[in-house]
Formats: C-alpha cells, structure tokens, sequence
C-alpha cells in the first residue's frame, strides 16, 4: 500500500510534465505555423511580448540600419567638355578588404564613420538649413566654376551659428576625401565631387523571411562640391591601391 501511495505523486507529476510539455509543443507550433492557421495569431498575440525574439538576440546593441557612402565626380575630356561618372559605393570597396580576416583593418569603418558623424552635424541644422546643406556649393567662374566662399556658405547657412561651422568642417572632410577616391578610381583631374548617405533596415526579426522590403530605402543626397584639393601622389596611390586590390576590377566606370 505505501509504495502504491508513493507513485501516486510521481505519476502525477509525470501527467502534469507531460500536459505542458504538450502546451508548450502546441504553442510553439502554432508560433512558427504558416500564416492563415487557426488560432496562430491569437496564439502569437498572448506569447511574443514575452518570449519572443528580435535581431537583438544576435547582440545587445546590433545596428538596425545598413549605411553606405556613394560618392560620383566630373572632370574634363580631352575635348574639354564636362564628363560625370556614375554613383561608386566606397563603402563596397571598403567593406571587400576586410572580409574572410578574422581580425580586420579598420578602414571597413573609415567611410561608415565619416557618413555617420557627417549625418549628426546635418541633422544639427534646422530644416531650412538642411535644405541649403543640400545644395550645390559651386557656382559659375567664367567659363568654369568655382566653390562658394566660406563666408558666403557661412551667411548662407546662418552665421554666428556653431552647428554651421561644425557642419561646414565636416562636409570639407568629405569633399577632400570623395576627392581622392575619385582622382585613384578614374585617373583624371577631378573638378567636382557629390556624394549621398544610403540607408537600408532590413526587416524585423518578425519578417526575416518575408522576401517583400518591409521599410524604404532612405537616401540623402548632397550637391557638388569643387574639388579644391592638393593631390599628393603619395596618398593617391594608397587610395589606388585599395580599389585595385578590392575594388571588383576597377568599379568607377562613366555614366552613359
């Protein structure tokens, strides 16, 4: 009789075990159930908010946005005329060099964190100062053009205001910067650069295998820049000789 007793609890016990994990079974079937199941978004409503995962379980602070930095450039012909060439991602480049290296350079980030301080310092300005920042900062010079004096730029954007100069001393950065990039890729004497801030989210973790693009692809685009920069040969080759090496077999081709 009392060994009876005393697998009363332990057959119990293995019910109850086996009632939840029957539960849990059935929940996570209906969890992860192709849309359209009964009961799965009823399911999913009452589970997620507190089992649920996110691109977060991959680490604890993971970007939610993918940045890249497209920079394109004109120079002359030998005609004279004016040729553009088209949108390069130096981001691309510089993200190839460090690939299959398990502890790589950072020149990965160099472009990433230049767009990103760039972006801070234009998010400081006010609308309408945003709007001018997007603007061509070169004007007509006779037959050729010029960059717009600084301290036209200055009264332009608002002057005696600090996000104006701090934005200004950025946007010099990437002017010389584009600059180069574009004198190694296309071996000319470059006059005007642009460039522009693409921004991609991929899909919530929720939708990671929904092939349809969950958010737009943002894209910032700022005007031409003269190219007022001193080439030195030296730091040219270096840019050289990271794009031969990485850069897809010599990706800066010209526009059509």
């Amino acid at each position: 009789m009392k060994s009876a007793k005393a697998a009363d609890p332990v057959r119990r016990t293995g019910i109850v075990a086996l009632i939840i994990a029957a539960v849990v079974m059935l929940t996570t079937a209906l969890v992860v159930a192709p849309e359209g199941t009964p009961l799965r978004e009823q399911v999913r409503s009452l589970v997620l908010p507190y089992f649920g995962q996110n691109w977060r379980v991959f680490a604890p602070d993971i970007l939610k946005t993918n940045r890249t930095l497209e920079i394109r450039a004109q120079w002359r012909d030998d005609s004279g005329d004016l040729v553009r060439s088209d949108w390069v991602s130096v981001t691309d480049i510089e993200l190839r060099a460090v690939r299959g290296h398990v502890v790589p350079s950072r020149i990965a980030k160099s472009s990433w964190n230049a767009s990103s301080t760039y972006l801070q310092r234009y998010q400081a300005l006010d609308e309408v100062q945003r709007e001018t920042a997007r603007d061509s900062f070169v004007e007509g010079d006779g037959a050729g053009s010029r960059a717009v004096p600084d301290a036209e730029l200055i009264d332009r954007l608002g002057a005696g205001d600090p996000d104006v100069i701090r934005f200004l001393r950025m946007d010099y950065m990437m002017m010389r910067n584009a600059t180069m990039y574009a004198t190694a890729g296309f071996g000319r004497p470059i006059e005007h650069v642009q460039w522009r801030v693409v921004r991609q989210r991929p899909n919530d973790f929720a939708n990671r295998f929904v092939e349809r693009q969950q958010f737009r692809t943002a894209t910032t685009t700022f005007g031409w820049r003269r190219a007022n920069v001193s080439v030195e040969p030296r730091v040219v080759e270096a840019y050289r000789d990271l794009i031969r090496r990485h850069g897809a077999g010599w990706v800066f081709q010209e526009a059509a």
